[in-house]
């Protein structure tokens, strides 16, 4: 007991309550909730009645469009948590077609990124950025940029995005039919 330097202590815990102030530190907690909450929504034990979620899965694919045959069309490929799933839709799809396909595979998926508590972001775009998907649902895959190929991410979204419901950049700014000047 008398080896304990207790000022080193209480400096060492100080720089520790510090970091956990840190936007590092909160944007990892705030990823690693979201991980679990994806895991609960893929195997199920998030649903009171199981049955019903299957039947919410198989009304969203329903709504989606047939997937073009031979290789045609683009390659969309989203991450959500660990996993990436991936599907082919022709140019003139709508982003709400993808939204449905990913509610496919999690009912409360789509409106989780509608309500903006979680995001999907395009990959394909320096910097990152998040899709508004409420203001570009009707949008087709080539405007938004997401033909030949989209590569997307669900994301826990960050308080900015969360908060300030302001799309953080327009939608084909730097790919698509968006990229062109009207």
């Amino acid at each position: 007991r008398s080896d304990v330097d207790h000022a080193l202590l209480y400096m060492g815990i100080s720089a520790l309550e510090e970091v956990r102030k840190g936007e590092e530190y909160l944007n990892a907690k705030r990823y690693k909730v979201f991980l679990r909450e994806v895991q609960k929504i893929k195997d199920g034990t998030n649903f009171i009645q199981p049955e019903e979620e299957v039947v919410k899965r198989a009304d969203f694919i329903s709504k989606c469009p047939a997937e073009p045959s031979g290789g045609a069309g683009a390659l969309v490929q989203v991450r959500i948590g660990g996993e990436t799933i991936s599907r082919r839709f022709d140019g003139d799809d709508i982003l709400k077609d993808v939204l449905n396909w990913i509610g496919a595979h999690g009912s409360t998926i789509p409106d989780l990124i509608m309500t903006r508590e979680w995001s999907l972001v395009d990959l394909h775009r320096y910097p990152v950025t998040e899709i508004d998907v409420e203001g570009d649902a009707e949008k087709t895959l080539q405007y938004i940029g997401c033909w030949p190929s989209g590569k997307l991410e669900i994301r826990p979204s960050t308080p900015k995005w969360k908060d300030d419901k302001v799309p953080c950049g327009e939608a084909g700014s730097s790919r698509g039919l968006g990229a062109v000047s009207s």
